[in-house]
């Protein structure tokens, strides 16, 4: 690393030769690799609820963290609605870290949220609100007037709004885990209500509103549901949450009146902006995070369509084998190693030193754009692009002679396509709904489902379809989006479908890799429903996310298709209903027909690694 001079003469020779050893130690490739720990930098002070004022007059409050001496120190901002006093220290280090590291660092409550002044309306005002803030600290004393931003979920979100606004100061991000589009994987997938997110994040947000309102009492009812979050799941209709509910988050019923993308959804997608971005990004994904296909839409939208050529030139891309948070090598049932262990703040300090300090980095000169860790080796890959170059799309085809229900069955995951086949028949019941084991979601284990845990709880039950390779002789690999084709029929006038991606070890054990669903009613697009004709075979094409992944030998491949994932989605009634109005009263049971002969060879597609 090359530094300043100015910052060289606060360093010790002690410190240079540490700066030195470290260097030395560096290792190439892989997206975490381990480096010394130093001691600390510099000595730092800080001061608390710094009022920023907005355009319109209402003032955010932010905490600031500052080496006592030297400068200019550029400048690292995080604007969270999770509290600026927790910083999301539960994945990063806390902000003193970084400002030992020579930054000044902000942390800063969005509007309406903990100490600043405001009404809260998720992410009405954050592109206007992170403009104004970038450029008040590029104007701080002592400041370098250079911002990189920092953050994951609804933090990443902003750093993307503040981005589209183009403030002048505003030199690099580092989103984490968040996706490309308001509708589609983050409220909805493909139709279906993304319930388990949706409604513990409203939950604990909404409390937050209501002490600041003085309303302790919504406060403890708020609380109680949301400790009590599993049960709430499993209330109809979705809209029937508490009075409290209704003052402190209007937005969740907002969400209900548009069950389709709408204007109302595209006002604020990224997707939509990919042509504004004017800066260098550094994205974060976890292959278990719900969010991971939005992540990468967003690398390489800015890619394609970024608005520099510094922006096209440099975006990056880490994907981690973790899901929403904490972050950690233990991810659900599995450990994924030390590799995966959690390094991320080494990361961004080396990426904000690259920009904001002018430091020279092997990695982001001279590393592939793309790291992506690929679980079941549990090993560090790069490529110069998503998807990997040389994967084939190879069909695997569902297959059964007798029945493929439960694991009971004698269905098949061949690539040999079949010929004339008898159909597999379940039946799906709102009220009995296979319930979701680990998978893809976006808050922390205790109250949604996430991660990979064994399958086999949910593969005996016979509404679960479930197909399995022969052993494998040999690794396989795949590395890409996994889609599914499925050629189907239902008693219903909507349904859902569901398909998972399954890694079966040789004692049986089965766990999840990534999985998808589509709402019948969709199946034209996302802009519409429509009812299916009962009884009439419909092809479904929908993605189960994408993923990288190395089946061992002696494992098996296996694909999962039912009608439910609950409740990381919300339960189709069977009817053409608005989801957020369902009722018991509105169940009705559906009879699925799933087909695999020639003329109808339902099949998921692997993009397998060809090396």
């Amino acid at each position: 690393m090359i530094w300043s001079r100015r910052y060289k003469r606060l360093c010790s020779p002690v410190l240079q030769a540490a700066l030195q050893i470290q260097r030395a130690q560096q290792v190439k490739g892989g997206g975490n690799e381990r480096m010394p720990e130093l001691a600390q930098w510099l000595e730092i002070e800080q001061e608390l609820d710094v009022p920023v004022t907005m355009r319109d007059g209402v003032k955010l409050l932010a905490d600031i963290y500052r080496p006592q001496e030297g400068g200019p120190y550029p400048v690292l901002l995080m604007r969270t609605p999770y509290n600026k006093s927790d910083a999301q220290t539960m994945n990063y280090a806390h902000p003193s870290w970084y400002a030992r590291h020579g930054y000044i660092v902000v942390i800063q409550d969005t509007r309406g949220r903990w100490r600043s002044e405001g009404e809260f309306r998720p992410y009405e005002h954050e592109a206007d609100d992170g403009y104004d803030t970038v450029e008040w600290a590029a104007s701080l004393p002592n400041a370098l007037p250079k911002v990189g931003m920092y953050g994951f979920s609804y933090v990443g979100a902003v750093q993307w709004l503040a981005a589209v606004n183009r403030p002048p100061h505003l030199t690099c991000i580092v989103p984490g885990m968040i996706g490309s589009d308001a509708y589609q994987g983050k409220a909805y997938r493909n139709g279906a209500f993304a319930l388990a997110l949706s409604q513990s994040w409203v939950l604990f947000a909404a409390q937050d509103t209501a002490l600041r309102r003085n309303r302790l009492d919504w406060a403890a009812e708020l609380g109680a549901h949301y400790a009590g979050i599993h049960s709430v799941y499993r209330k109809l209709p979705l809209t029937a949450l508490p009075d409290a509910v209704k003052e402190t988050a209007p937005y969740y019923f907002e969400w209900f009146d548009h069950p389709t993308r709408d204007a109302y959804w595209t006002k604020l997608s990224l997707q939509e902006q990919y042509e504004r971005v004017q800066v260098p990004a550094l994205h974060i994904g976890g292959w278990y995070d719900i969010f991971v296909d939005g992540t990468i839409d967003n690398f390489n939208g800015v890619r394609q369509h970024g608005g520099t050529a510094v922006a096209r030139g440099h975006q990056y891309l880490l994907i981690e084998p973790w899901f929403h948070m904490p972050w950690s090598r233990y991810a659900g049932e599995l450990d994924f190693g030390e590799e995966a262990s959690n390094r991320i703040d080494v990361l961004q300090l080396e990426w904000f030193d690259y920009w904001l300090k002018g430091t020279r980095s092997n990695r982001f000169e001279q590393q592939p754009a793309v790291q992506y860790f690929e679980m079941g080796s549990n090993r560090w890959r790069t490529s110069e692009s998503w998807p990997v170059p040389g994967t084939k799309a190879t069909p695997y085809y569902l297959r059964s002679s007798v029945r493929a229900n439960s694991i009971n069955g004698d269905g098949l995951l061949s690539l040999t396509a079949p010929a004339a086949e008898p159909p597999d028949v379940y039946v799906y019941h709102p009220s009995i709904a296979v319930p979701a084991l680990g998978g893809r979601s976006g808050a922390v284990p205790d109250l949604t489902p996430m991660g990979p845990k064994n399958q086999l709880p949910v593969e005996i039950r016979n509404d679960v379809l479930v197909y399995t390779s022969a052993k494998l002789d040999r690794e396989l690999i795949v590395a890409g989006e996994v889609t599914i084709e499925l050629y189907a029929a239902t008693s219903a006038e909507d349904t859902d479908f569901v398909a998972k991606l399954v890694d079966v070890y040789p004692d049986g054990r089965a766990y999840n890799i990534a999985e998808g669903i589509i709402r019948a009613s969709y199946r034209y697009g996302l802009d519409r429903r429509e009812a299916v004709p009962p009884g009439e075979v419909v092809a479904y094409s929908f993605s189960l996310g994408p993923t990288a992944y190395a089946f061992k030998p002696g494992h098996a491949i296996r694909l999962d298709v039912t009608s439910s994932l609950f409740p990381t989605f919300d339960r189709n009634p069977n009817k053409l209903v608005n989801p957020g109005q369902a009722t018991e009263a509105d169940f009705v049971t559906a009879t699925q027909t799933i087909y695999h002969d020639k003329a109808r060879p339902s099949r998921v597609w692997l993009p397998v690694v060809q090396r």
